[in-house]
């Protein structure tokens, strides 16, 4: 269930929400949330966050909500010209409709992105886009650096402003690679159909398709080049030049930037053309890579945060197994240990701070939704989790091995008595489960008990507070109050905001 929908600064007016949910979003002149009604949109408002190019609508779920994205591998990859790039990809029923644009989502050493594209053609099982490469575009590096077989993820074809059906004269007015969506048009255009194509470039090197436009029967090409070479024999300057050779009653389809379209509408308005009979999707480029530290410093883009996280978990699985190996071995669990007083010492702490950081960073995040660094550190909670619970996990297990007879021991009444030795049993037991359930597929399989079970790390944290703060109540003190205020003034947050 979703709770809350706010648009950050830094939209570009893509106009990819307000298609997705109209009934949330409204581009006026930047996306705006226009209600708190979200009752029966889950799928669309989620759909509007992961294909907003520069990620600035955020999303606040009650509970953890995923989209399903279809799979797609790449099979061709061909230079249509020195930066448009044509790319074929392989699917399982595909289907769409001529003018519609797909989704793509990918993740870098960054952060998932994602970029909407229109589809150039397709069939069942392949699709074909074009791409205009651009120096220091996030996306267009990652395209362009995208090898034959891999594989993508990909939102289902979008969009409204589709081919009509019927037999009016159509004219098609596109720049560069926004020509991908009439390309779709036109293999779903009848050939009885009178058509005219005014496609815009700006040198002429970056003519693509030509032949295949040229192809298309009972067709009236007209390249425009606004900085053509001394020997370019065709048309030359905007597409605007020829709009007094388009009839009232010819349907019109523009597929450009907001500035093309606009300045055409005002061409065709002004020549007393129906607006009715125009049909148009504006497109702005995505945003340009502004460079490491600025967009990790002002747009917390924090860098390997999920190389991090994968870090911290194969650490957990095996490094901490194998030192606690090692230094029994060597009977140095309780010797001095790099900064701490031993091993074991320095382990238990490392499993407590853990545990801490896991229980404040999702409170404070809720505090202060603004600073989204603290929601990029939400996303760490479960590697922490996984190290936290590995190193009590360990300490039991261990031994055991090591020593059949203390698994005798650990069944025995001594170890099952009330008060401190049975937390201590509690902390063990709610470890392990959280262990075993800290990953995907249990999600998966548990599907609604995943949620309950994991519901035992408040369990877990309160029996750990309770064993560590015997042991020492001066570092257990602060951090515990801390966390109980952050989770105090988190919960009357929510209650007043409902």
């Amino acid at each position: 269930m979703i709770q809350k929908v706010e648009v950050v600064p830094g939209c570009i007016s893509c106009r990819n929400c307000e298609n997705v949910c109209p009934e949330v979003f409204v581009i006026n002149p930047t996306s705006k949330v226009i209600t708190e009604k979200y009752n029966w949109l889950d799928s669309q408002i989620l759909q509007a966050e992961a294909m907003c190019p520069v990620n600035v609508i955020k999303v606040t779920c009650k509970q953890k909500i995923k989209l399903s994205f279809k799979k797609a591998i790449l099979k061709e990859k061909n230079l249509l010209t020195k930066d448009v790039l044509e790319l074929t990809f392989e699917t399982d029923n595909f289907s769409f409709i001529p003018w519609q644009y797909i989704s793509i989502q990918a993740t870098d050493l960054i952060w998932k992105f994602s970029r909407s594209y229109s589809i150039a053609s397709g069939t069942k099982n392949t699709f074909t886009l074009t791409v205009k490469l651009l120096n220091k575009w996030r996306w267009s590096n990652y395209l362009s650096k995208l090898k034959v077989w891999e594989q993508i993820n990909y939102l289902w074809a979008l969009g409204n402003f589709t081919l009509q059906n019927n037999n009016n004269k159509k004219v098609f007015i596109a720049t560069w690679t926004w020509l991908a969506p009439m390309i779709s048009m036109l293999d779903a255009c009848p050939k009885e159909i009178e058509k005219t194509v005014i496609f815009w470039v700006r040198f002429e090197n970056d003519i693509y398709y030509k032949e295949k436009l040229e192809n298309y029967e009972n067709t009236k090409v007209i390249i425009k080049v606004s900085k053509p070479s001394p020997d370019y024999k065709w048309e030359k300057w905007r597409v605007t030049d020829n709009l007094n050779e388009i009839w009232k009653n010819d349907e019109v389809y523009i597929c450009g930037n907001p500035e093309m379209i606009d300045s055409v509408q005002k061409w065709l308005s002004d020549l007393w053309h129906d607006k009715n009979l125009i049909f148009y999707e504006c497109f702005t480029i995505s945003r340009v890579y502004p460079g490491f530290w600025k967009d990790m410093i002002f747009n917390w883009n924090i860098p390997w945060i999920n190389i991090f996280s994968w870090i911290v978990i194969i650490f957990s699985l095996t490094l901490i197994p194998y030192s606690w190996f090692y230094n029994a071995s060597n009977n140095n669990l309780y010797w001095n240990y790099l900064f701490t007083n031993n091993f074991m010492w320095f382990l238990f702490d490392l499993s407590w701070w853990s545990v801490v950081f896991v229980m404040a960073i999702r409170p404070l995040s809720d505090l202060f939704p603004k600073i989204w660094i603290l929601k990029k550190l939400v996303t760490l909670r479960k590697a922490f989790w996984i190290l936290s619970s590995s190193i009590i996990v360990v300490n039991l297990i261990w031994p055991m091995i090591l020593d059949f007879s203390k698994l005798n021991s650990y069944l025995s009444i001594v170890k099952w008595n009330f008060y401190i030795p049975i937390i201590s049993r509690i902390s063990e037991i709610t470890a392990i489960i959280l262990l075993i359930t800290s990953n995907d597929l249990s999600q998966k399989k548990l599907w609604i008990w995943w949620k309950r079970i994991q519901r035992s790390s408040y369990l877990y944290f309160i029996s750990w507070w309770i064993i560590a703060w015997l042991y020492a109540p001066i570092k257990i003190y602060p951090s515990l109050t801390i966390v109980i205020i952050l989770w105090i003034l988190a919960l009357m947050k929510s209650r007043i905001w409902k």
